[in-house]
């Protein structure tokens, strides 16, 4: 089963195949048919070439995160950056060679112990391919694309992912225990029911004042309506769901009351007055954030995503459960033996697992996104008791916050799923697995074909093609 996160390059990989920025040379000259020898296996020069964009690529996102008003598209802007302290073409050079180290280190390791992929993986990636090469046949052939390469990368996807589990799945070569993955869930996971309640006008304008006195009032109104439920969980989730109720009504007529008060008249040639009119605007119209989760399992062969990426959680402080966190569905459609079918709606449909947010060194605070709020996370993290309902006021809302007992939906057709034990399994070992991966990588041995390698420079690719 191919898990729900990748590697950090891995992540490269799967996002230039979903936008088929893909590249590999079918014909080369004798000389250039190999850029490189790594431990005595050839790389190919449309694996290079296709290692090379990933790493041109994710040199311009980062650029492109540092300065957005930077021109990307302007070859001579990228190469007079610098990232990391290098200049933009050393850099994705030495990313490039990064990339087909890692690549052959996986390759390698994949044959030595014998790994094989599934006949389901194999399918995936044979309909995947198959895709790509249908919609973007012009452009691959437009760079000389050889649909092999492309086909030796995509499996370079999955052995990575394959690698992964046979070290650190369940009962994997590093004696990872189920135990031990509850563990470190409970640890780093929160069962959420939240409300966010929005301290602005009708009109999307901050409260002072009186005013803000009084939404205080009715925030502090509808926790007592909750506190007064202590001690039935399912009591103090349904008042919940009436205070969402209640609260969207309100926002509703707050919306309205501000619409009316703008009404403009206006008369006709005669000099007739014309009713009024009302506009309601995007900020008159903002209900309540609700806390619903449609939930479903995703099929994240898919995306051939594979283990060990943190990169995208570095910047996330919480994942919410809509895709990965759950198994249960909000709704579900069932006959009633009548021919009609009637909706049901989950008893957890209204909640949210929140992840701890994870991050390194060169993590920004302002480019993580907390969940529902930086106040709000930290509050639910540190502080929150589980089934003691409380109120955390920010700068622009309240949050209404009840903190629940994960273990109690920890089973195997909600949140411990095999897909979601696969999904711990990658967030908790990724690091270690990567810092595996840089081991191997460390002990090769390489060769260069220099002029392979000016010859499939990144800067001269052209994807622009359809």
């Amino acid at each position: 089963e191919v898990s729900e996160h990748m590697s950090k390059w891995k992540k490269i990989v799967a996002g230039l195949m979903a936008t088929a920025m893909v590249g590999s040379l079918a014909a080369c000259g004798s000389n250039t048919a190999y850029a490189m020898t790594i431990d005595g296996m050839q790389v190919k020069a449309g694996v290079y070439i296709y290692f090379a964009y990933s790493a041109y690529s994710e040199a311009v996102s980062t650029l492109q995160s540092q300065n957005s008003e930077l021109d990307t598209s302007d070859n001579d802007v990228v190469k007079a950056q610098k990232i990391d302290g290098k200049d933009t073409e050393t850099w994705i050079k030495d990313k490039t060679l990064e990339y087909c180290q890692q690549y052959v280190a996986v390759e390698q390791k994949y044959s030595e112990l014998s790994l094989e992929l599934s006949d389901e993986s194999k399918t995936e990636i044979d309909n995947t391919l198959n895709n790509f090469w249908d919609t973007n046949s012009k452009t691959f052939e437009a760079n000389g694309i050889s649909k092999e390469s492309v086909k030796l990368v995509l499996e370079n996807t999955y052995h990575t992912n394959d690698l992964f589990l046979y070290y650190y799945d369940i009962d994997g070569e590093e004696g990872v225990t189920e135990d031990e993955l509850k563990e470190y869930y409970i640890d780093n996971d929160a069962r959420v029911r939240y409300i966010k309640i929005d301290l602005k006008d009708g009109n999307g304008d901050l409260l002072k004042s009186d005013a803000k006195d009084a939404m205080l009032e009715q925030v502090n109104g509808y926790l007592k309506r909750v506190e007064a439920k202590e001690g039935d969980e399912e009591a103090m989730l349904d008042e919940m769901d009436a205070i969402q109720t209640d609260y969207n009504a309100y926002v509703t007529s707050i919306s309205e009351e501000a619409a009316a008060e703008t009404a403009t008249s206006a008369t006709d040639e005669n000099g007739n007055e014309i009713a009024a009119t009302t506009t309601t605007t995007a900020a008159t119209t903002t209900m309540a954030e609700t806390t619903t989760t449609a939930v479903t399992e995703e099929d994240s062969a898919a995306a051939t995503e594979t283990a060990g990426a943190d990169e995208a959680a570095e910047t996330t402080a919480a994942e919410e459960s809509a895709s990965e966190e759950t198994a249960t569905e909000a709704t579900t459609g069932e006959s009633d033996g009548s021919g009609e079918t009637t909706t049901t709606t989950s008893k957890y449909a209204n909640e949210t697992i929140i992840a701890k947010v994870t991050t390194n060194e060169k993590t920004k605070e302002e480019d993580i996104t907390y969940t529902p709020s930086k106040k709000a996370y930290d509050y639910i993290f540190n502080d929150a008791k589980l089934g003691v309902p409380a109120v955390v006021e920010d700068d622009e809302a309240c949050y209404l916050v009840l903190r629940l007992d994960i273990e109690e939906r920890m089973t195997d057709d909600d949140l411990w799923s095999d897909t979601q034990k696969t999904s711990v399994v990658t967030r908790k070992y990724s690091d270690a697995f990567e810092d595996m991966l840089d081991q191997w990588c460390d002990a090769q041995t390489v060769e260069k074909n220099d002029r392979a390698i000016k010859r499939y420079d990144a800067f001269d690719l052209d994807f622009s093609s359809k």
